[in-house]
């Protein structure tokens, strides 16, 4: 009698949890799915009809989506791959304790807490035609006419790679930093009686103490590359010419632009399904570690 009432408290104490991710994760994912198959603008539902493949045919057969998936990979290999290393660079200085890692720390930690719209405004202004990063090149004379870093078909993505970076530098160093608190000491203590350089210690001892922390980073970083908006919307809103456009901005210019909701909701699909598959990925190689 008090396993059951104890069961119904918890059931209730489970229920606000419940009905949230049943009305905004459960419900709209499969509404997405739904839609996927299905021709709408976005209005009125008496107006959804069903089409089968056809949106799927013309996502893949769209060149726009294509070039969004490939700079998306593009932009998810370049941070994951500099977000990890600044990271454990900046967590590995700042376990060291020398003299100002404190303000290391804030300094590099205090833009993760800023809006990406406001960093991408902020880095926008920068990388103006007549920002601080060209008066700069300019006085030093690496170029005379401004660069069009945001206007330039071939760095524009890389510009905001640039600014994601700088902004989540700070986040993989905490979780970096989190984690060499948990490696033994003895462990270091003793690789380097045998004889060990710093190198050999960062590589035989600390890294692979740190595996799993490396998996959740990356696996973080993955999901958070895969969905990326709003800072490529504020800088160049997927332009010049699509040269910049990501997935999420190209969903939001079929969505929104379009009303096509239809081939917007095959993009979101594939998201879902990239970032359940690092998900996946992610577990496999833990569940390979233990």
């Amino acid at each position: 009698m008090l396993s059951k009432r104890l069961g119904k408290i918890g059931f209730l104490f489970s229920l606000p949890a419940l009905l949230f991710f049943l009305l905004f994760i459960s419900i709209p994912v499969f509404f997405t799915i739904f839609l996927s198959f299905a021709s709408w603008k976005g209005f009125d539902l008496a107006h959804i009809q069903l089409i089968g493949l056809n949106n799927y045919a013309e996502m893949f057969s769209d060149k726009t989506f294509w070039l969004s998936f490939s700079h998306t990979f593009i932009f998810v290999a370049l941070t994951t791959l500099f977000l990890n290393l600044f990271g454990f660079i900046g967590a590995m200085i700042i376990d060291s304790g020398i003299r100002g890692t404190r303000f290391l720390k804030n300094a590099i930690f205090l833009p993760v807490l800023l809006s990406p719209i406001v960093i991408g405004i902020m880095w926008s202004r920068m990388f103006d035609a007549f920002g601080i990063v060209n008066k700069f090149l300019q006085a030093i004379h690496v170029t005379k006419l401004p660069i069009l870093f945001l206007g330039s078909p071939d760095i524009a993505l890389y510009t905001i790679i640039i600014a994601t970076i700088w902004q989540f530098t700070g986040y993989d160093m905490l979780l970096y930093y989190a984690g060499l608190q948990g490696v033994p000491s003895e462990l270091v203590e003793a690789a380097k009686i045998d004889g060990a350089g710093r190198f050999r210690v960062i590589f035989n001892v600390i890294i692979p103490v740190l595996s799993p922390v490396v998996a959740i980073t990356m696996m973080l970083n993955f999901i958070g590359g895969f969905k990326i908006f709003d800072i490529v919307y504020v800088m160049t809103a997927g332009g010049p010419n699509h040269h910049s456009e990501v997935l999420a901005t190209y969903l939001f210019l079929q969505a929104f632009r379009f009303n096509k909701m239809g081939p917007a909701s095959v993009i979101a699909i594939v998201i879902i399904a990239l970032s359940l598959g690092a998900s996946l990925i992610r577990m496999k190689i833990t569940r390979q570690d233990t």
